[in-house]
């Protein structure tokens, strides 16, 4: 059975996150803190709900997140993946673009160490195409290397392993 912990500053909230969840067969739902034993916690911030699990993956929701979405996304947590329901922001949003879907994909693949060829191959696209993107994304995260833009997105959640 998951343990799942909330936490939550709000007597209000925790209750209705509680409320929401406990109709999940397999979980064990209680009010707590973040240095409780548990499988997953869910936690509040100002703009976003936040599932964190004991293996290491993350969800990031808005803070509007309805019942239905908050108990998939912790369900993604607990078999080990992670989810982002807002479009992944970069490290100066103001000043930079977005990644572009394919560009989010080459970054997937840069971070499992891939090459341009390799790249390519993967997408159906050429090396010098997968060159391309490569360095939009390394313009776009602000990096001066492959393995700094992979540092960085593995750092902020932008990619993941």
């Amino acid at each position: 059975m998951a343990r799942i912990v909330i936490v939550g500053a709000s007597p209000l909230w925790t209750d209705g996150v509680t409320a929401a969840l406990r109709v999940v067969d397999g979980w064990q739902v209680a009010i707590g803190h973040a240095d409780d034993d548990a499988d997953a916690w869910v936690t509040s911030g100002a703009d976003e709900v936040s599932v964190r699990g004991a293996g290491g993956a993350t969800a990031q929701l808005s803070s509007g997140v309805s019942a239905t979405r908050l108990r998939a996304a912790l369900a993604a947590v607990l078999e080990g993946l992670s989810v982002r329901e807002q479009p992944w922001a970069l490290h100066d949003a103001a000043s930079s673009e977005p990644l572009t879907p394919r560009e989010i994909e080459v970054f997937e693949l840069l971070g499992k160490g891939l090459s341009n060829r390799d790249i390519g191959g993967v997408l159906g696209i050429s090396a010098h195409t997968a060159k391309y993107h490569v360095a939009q994304i390394l313009a776009k995260v602000g990096a001066a290397t492959r393995a700094e833009a992979v540092r960085e997105g593995l750092r902020h959640g932008w990619i993941g392993l």
